[in-house]
């Protein structure tokens, strides 16, 4: 070998050795030659917490923008995606291939439109209840239809449960944006099995502005982070287990359906126990409830273990589902059900060098009757926040928004009242057969038609012992009151209240798409009908009971 190539040979065998160590899993540039600890993979019982970090779901970019509008693509497709370091990825159904979803953002004003691919495959992640109304045969195992939360457009591009399509198919769908600037989500809305479907992955964020939003000075870009709360089940092997059970606890035959989902373990933009480094400044937090069922009671908790006396953080909420509060509201606790949202904002800057932990403690199912003996976990914590960046630049002035006040609303004797009544059947053991209103299945003929322009009194009364988040399409309202009624005289077809009407919590004060009625008591809302005419859909927003026909049709006619 001429000394030429000899060298060449050398410098090729040098070269090789860090890709060899590597490929053996050597570190090169460990000096002692020892392989460093790698991360076995772990049940999920018993993971660590608060390794990983909170990641930020992208913002979705257009594909076009003329004069009609801004055009967006979006598919839903089948992937795997790591939901903490410590277990192996995970089978997931997303959108754009990621869960969550990306974020849409829109402006007011400025029509967009969305072409929805569903590029899933033919084979659904879970078995399909054919018992179940829209999931019975011939229907295929796999559909989709994506509806925009909180959004007041068509009926067309609503999302209606039984206008799904399957894979190999796609739908066009338009939002006017004509609303004011709030926090809105997508998600799936499949007729029969919205509840799987969500519960694979199929959510994300819809931010809708507008100048008025802008002008405020709000945290924004790194100081403005979504919270996508949700609860899961594992296996050993890290892939998703959908188990619900009957109100005693047992589980269902296989493949069959149940009232209660409750997760093991909490997620939060798609990450089990996440952290997030914070600057010591001002964040705005956009919180959406994404459950199947739980609720989350949220606080920011500065005691070192759940199980410590709770040392909590303050922070005001600024918005709701609809937008704006008339007025920031200072809070140390925040209830939300399946389906609401909350714009909140947190001052770190007096938490400088502090680890905050973001704690829940609203018992699974809702208010909980079953103290004693419950049926399913608590989630006491959800994820930390730890205030240990510095500074990137100098704080920026903002004040909270002004005071914002509602337009007044008619709330006269001359205006329809609708009044529905939840109730429940159950089996020779007690257990749930499934909720109704009116004892109406979805399938049954439409009983409800507003005129457009109109508003209207709702009052649900809820005779099951679930706290259930009822939820209107394409309709926006307020909440007028709550109140206890004799239960005995509902059952024998009378409404007649009991004890005094309580007002809404501050926090509820603002425009509303979901609201809480308690069991046993009468929730009565206002609403207005100003979006398009058409067919659209109100329901409980627990998506097991959703998918039982706890939901029915209603119509806005010019």
């Amino acid at each position: 070998m001429n000394p030429t190539k000899r060298r060449d040979f050398l410098k090729l065998c040098i070269a090789s050795v860090p890709a060899l160590l590597l490929a053996h899993g050597v570190d090169a540039d460990d000096k002692a030659g020892q392989v460093p600890d790698q991360p076995a993979y772990r049940r999920p019982g018993s993971l660590d917490r608060y390794i990983d970090p909170l990641p930020v779901p992208k913002r979705l970019m257009p594909l076009s923008t003329n004069e009609d509008g801004v055009q967006y693509r979006v598919r839903m497709m089948e992937f795997k995606q790591q939901m903490h370091s410590q277990l192996p990825p995970t089978r997931l159904w997303g959108y754009e291939g990621q869960y969550p979803g990306p974020t849409i953002e829109a402006l007011r004003g400025t029509p967009i439109a969305v072409q929805w691919e569903n590029q899933l495959p033919a084979q659904h992640i879970f078995g399909i209840d054919p018992r179940i109304h829209g999931a019975m045969p011939p229907a295929p195992a796999v559909r989709t239809v994506p509806h925009l939360h909180g959004s007041r457009s068509s009926s067309e591009s609503d999302g209606l449960p039984e206008n799904w399509f399957t894979p190999g198919n796609s739908a066009v769908y338009h939002y006017p944006n004509s609303q004011q600037a709030a926090t809105l989500w997508y998600h799936d809305h499949a007729v029969g099995i919205t509840r799987l479907n969500v519960y694979a992955g199929l959510s994300g964020f819809f931010l809708l502005r507008d100048d008025e939003e802008r002008a405020m000075g709000l945290p924004s870009g790194d100081y403005e982070i979504p919270l996508l709360l949700q609860d899961r089940t594992l296996d050993d092997k890290g892939q998703l287990v959908y188990s619900p059970t009957f109100d005693d606890g047992q589980r269902p035959p296989l493949n069959w359906w149940a009232p209660e989902l409750f997760g093991d373990l909490p997620v939060v933009n798609g990450v089990i126990y996440p952290h997030l480094q914070v600057e010591p400044r001002s964040y705005r937090l956009r919180v959406l409830n994404g459950a199947n069922a739980r609720f989350f009671n949220l606080y920011f908790n500065l005691a070192k273990s759940p199980w410590d006396i709770p040392a909590l953080a303050g922070f005001h909420q600024i918005g709701g589902d609809g937008g704006f509060l008339p007025a920031p509201i200072a809070l140390n606790k925040l209830l939300l059900a399946p389906g609401e949202r909350a714009d909140v904002i947190v001052d770190f800057s007096v938490l400088e060098g502090k680890t905050v932990t973001l704690s829940n403690n609203a018992p699974a199912p809702f208010p909980g009757w079953d103290v004693v003996t419950p049926h399913h976990s608590a989630l006491n914590e959800l994820m930390q926040f730890r205030v240990t960046l510095p500074l990137s630049r100098p704080r920026s002035s903002f004040s909270l928004p002004p005071l914002r006040p509602l337009p007044r609303l008619p709330d006269s004797a001359s205006i329809v009242i609708r009044e529905f009544i939840l109730s429940e059947a159950r089996d020779g053991e007690g257990r749930s057969l499934g909720e109704r209103i009116d004892g109406k299945a979805y399938s049954d003929p439409v009983t409800e038609s507003v005129r457009l322009g109109s508003t209207e009194k709702w009052r649900f009364y809820n005779a099951t012992k679930y706290a259930h988040p009822m939820h209107l399409h394409s309709a926006q309202f307020r909440i007028l009151e709550r109140q206890g009624f004799d239960q005995a005289a509902l059952h024998n077809g009378i409404k007649r209240f009991a004890g005094n009407p309580r007002q809404p919590a501050p926090n509820e004060a603002g425009w509303k798409d979901t609201a809480i009625v308690n069991p046993w008591e009468a929730l009565t809302i206002l609403v207005r009908f100003d979006g398009p005419t058409g067919r659209y859909a109100f329901l409980s927003q627990l998506l097991e009971d959703a998918d039982k026909e706890l939901m029915r049709p209603f119509e806005i006619v010019a």
